[in-house]
């Protein structure tokens, strides 16, 4: 299964960034290891989904290669940045006790998805496929 619509692929994005937080919420009522935890895996799995499934407009459908993450470069680098200024903001805002722990795991989570974005872009624009692919639809 692959989505290339943009719509298809924001209405995910945005039910998931809604749908996480609220869980998580009620989890960390209960406790904060569990409402951390649920995090962390709910939030790797929608970029491990959505890297695997999600294309770009003028992708094809066969699958990726392992490192590529995104349609683009300047995509993949967006990402690095996001997740690097989320790894920024919970590593100097999970100080306190009950979350200190949890926030690291969830530095380290965040640190090693943005490398995987900084990755993909650096081999995307090495490779240059995403010049070759709007080359390749430019009209004559």
């Amino acid at each position: 299964m692959r989505i290339s619509a943009p719509s298809t692929q924001t209405g995910i994005v945005v039910v998931a960034v809604v749908l996480m937080p609220m869980i998580g919420v009620a989890l960390t009522v209960v406790t904060p290891w569990w409402g951390a935890a649920w995090m962390i895996l709910a939030m790797t799995a929608l970029v491990i989904f959505s890297a695997r499934t999600f294309r770009g407009a003028q992708e094809s459908t066969a699958p990726r290669p392992w490192w590529r993450m995104t349609a683009t470069p300047l995509a993949s680098a967006l990402l690095f940045a996001a997740f690097l200024a989320q790894a920024a903001f919970s590593f100097f805002s999970t100080w306190s006790p009950p979350l200190e722990v949890p926030g690291n795991v969830a530095v380290f989570v965040l640190l090693v998805i943005g490398a995987a974005y900084a990755n993909s872009a650096i081999r995307l624009s090495r490779t240059g496929i995403a010049r070759r692919a709007s080359q390749a639809s430019a009209p004559r």
